[in-house]
């Protein structure tokens, strides 16, 4: 019986991770058609800026997953991790798009989660 919840569970986690590369793999490749066609139109960067994201995990393993991901993707750039590991500082080369920028995250951190930790809190799955 054991052996079967445990092979259920490698099973979630790897349809969990297959959806957050497909849908991470997604987004990195409209984010690089957009940021692609701010630089032909010759943006200058009037609308750039820094925001706090707010972690939903402070494992160090997590942190340090989001803030590469954030990092990989065309017009973000995770610059560093507040002192109670709680925050992670972006540099957006659009504020126009925090919105955007926010929602996109926080669902990659859900994924995240599902994926490798099988652990998603109630608070987690409000924050749709």
């Amino acid at each position: 019986m054991k052996i079967i919840q445990s092979v259920i569970k490698i099973i979630y986690r790897l349809v969990n991770l297959g959806f957050l590369f497909i849908y991470f793999t997604y987004k990195v490749i409209n984010s690089g058609w957009i940021v692609g066609l701010l630089v032909i139109k010759g943006y200058k960067g009037e609308n750039e800026g820094t925001l706090e994201y707010h972690l939903q995990n402070t494992a160090p393993w997590h942190i340090i997953l989001l803030f590469n991901l954030i990092s990989m993707t065309p017009g973000s750039l995770s610059l560093d991790i507040s002192e109670d590991h709680s925050k992670i500082y972006v540099h957006l080369l659009n504020m126009k798009d925090q919105k955007d920028f926010l929602q996109t995250t926080k669902r990659i951190e859900r994924m995240l989660l599902r994926s490798l930790n099988n652990r998603v809190t109630e608070k987690q799955q409000n924050t749709n």
